[in-house]
């Protein structure tokens, strides 16, 4: 397999994180608008078979990448701040702490590329048509990208495949069409996709790595090495409202976050985590995507 980005240029701020799970759901819905049921469960069934068709990432600002959790502080004397790690840095350091040092120089301040910001909302009641007494207003979470973190302006979406590359560009055109998450009928989630697949070689070659970092949040697999950093994150992910289910939550899952790291004896496969399947008992055939898009580190000697 081998890996590739998609430019994504975001037309609005959107309202559901760009998780590599809600992705793969997104682009399962438009598989099936597109080709039908049939072609759908065919497609599913090879991620059973330990051969998926292609690997996501979770969407990622254009030059950024999640800190791997195994960097530390640089040890300087005579600071005068607080040193902290970042959540993000940029693709020079990222690619320089997978095959050198796990050390970051401390900055007062790190850029956040991605900016979160509360949009309040009017319920409507569906009776009365109006917002009732109070106006029943509610917030919702918004992203967009924050340009003071340089010249950023696309997202980044990489693949690793080997054979489905121009099926993946198919479903993401199908999906700018709509648009990406909930608010999407008001345009939140608008996209385009900026040109063709660019081939990333360094995400697959490093004949030095013993470990991997992942770029997309996943669900580690028993067979999955645990000598490792990582971060959680616990979500209540959402059936699309076509699921013949007759309520939208899937149930609580926890899943690993991007920037969690692994030693690993042996070649890196292309993949670890695993695919979920019957989280609801009134949809047997549901499945929940949560393989990690693993890049190859030499894992710090201090670490």
């Amino acid at each position: 397999m081998k890996s590739y980005r998609f430019l994504l240029r975001p037309l609005a701020s959107w309202s559901t994180p760009w998780q590599a799970d809600t992705i793969f759901g997104a682009l399962c819905w438009e598989l099936r608008k597109l080709q039908g049921e049939d072609a759908l469960k065919r497609f599913l069934g090879q991620y059973d078979e330990g051969e998926p068709p292609f690997v996501i990432s979770d969407a990622l600002p254009e030059g950024w990448f999640p800190l791997p959790l195994y960097a530390r502080l640089q040890p300087l004397t005579g600071l005068n701040f607080k040193a902290r790690l970042p959540e993000w840095i940029c693709e020079r350091q990222f690619r320089s702490l997978l095959r050198e040092s796990g050390l970051v120089v401390p900055q007062p301040w790190w850029p956040e590329p991605i900016l979160c910001t509360r949009a309040l909302h009017a319920a409507i009641d569906r009776f009365a048509g109006t917002t009732g007494e109070g106006g029943n207003l509610f917030e919702v979470e918004e992203w967009s990208l924050d340009r003071r973190a340089g010249s950023c302006s696309h997202l980044v979406l990489y693949v690793r495949t080997s054979s489905h590359l121009d099926l993946v560009s198919t479903l993401l055109q199908s999906l700018a069409a709509g648009g990406f998450g909930k608010k999407k009928t008001i345009g939140r989630g608008a996209f385009e996709v900026v040109g063709k697949a660019e081939p990333c070689e360094w995400m697959d070659k490093n004949a030095e790595a013993d470990g991997f970092v992942s770029l997309s949040h996943f669900v580690p697999h028993p067979a999955d090495p645990t000598d490792g950093l990582w971060r959680l994150l616990t979500k209540y992910p959402k059936y699309a409202a076509a699921a013949p289910v007759p309520g939208p939550f899937k149930g609580r899952l926890t899943l690993m976050r991007p920037g969690s790291a692994f030693r690993v004896a042996g070649a890196i496969r292309p993949f670890y985590g695993r695919v979920l399947k019957g989280m609801n008992k009134n949809f047997p055939g549901s499945v929940h995507y949560g393989l990690a898009f693993p890049v190859p580190v030499r894992w710090p000697k201090d670490g």
